[in-house]
């Protein structure tokens, strides 16, 4: 959750020095929950306030690459949560679904269409980026298709079971 101006306020060293370009704490704390002013702009804080106020500013869901190589998704590290407030930095992955209890030669076709598979729109490239596999039964054949998917794609692989022995 975000720290409003008055809890910032309240870690700022209060000197008034308008060191920072602003006339007073206050307002500097004021730009800072707004996302106006950077906290390095204010050479007093004490670095127990600094670590404070990174953390109360981190994003709620930590960055995550996934895939390899020109397929690289990463995902989380949003500050908002919905696209109205400010922007999404990170667009939404695409993903094929593969499943283990399909015959092989409908895998080898659409790891195929996911290979080639690519739209231009304005100017931007639209592809797949993930292969997502799901589990059927049998755990050897779950492995034969991951291990199969992970040869021939280019893309990160995203497992799915509901049965966490396979």
């Amino acid at each position: 959750m975000a720290l409003t101006g008055i809890e910032i306020f309240k870690l700022l060293p209060k000197t008034n020095c308008k060191d920072c370009g602003e006339p007073t704490c206050l307002a500097f704390a004021m730009k800072l929950a707004t996302s106006k002013a950077e906290l390095s702009a204010c050479p007093h804080v004490s670095e127990e306030s600094k670590a404070k106020l990174t953390e109360a500013s981190a994003p709620p869901i930590i960055p995550v690459t996934i895939g390899v190589g020109d397929r690289v998704l990463k995902i989380g590290g949003e500050t908002v949560m919905f696209r109205h407030e400010k922007r999404f930095e990170n667009p939404p992955g695409l993903a094929i679904l593969v499943s283990a209890d399909t015959d092989d030669a409908e895998i080898d076709a659409r790891l195929k269409r996911f290979n080639d598979l690519q739209y231009e729109r304005i100017g931007l490239l639209l592809r797949p980026d993930l292969v997502a596999v799901k589990a059927g039964g049998d755990a050897a054949r779950f492995k034969a298709v991951v291990t199969k998917v992970k040869e021939k794609s280019s893309g990160g692989i995203v497992l799915m079971s509901e049965n966490a022995e396979v």
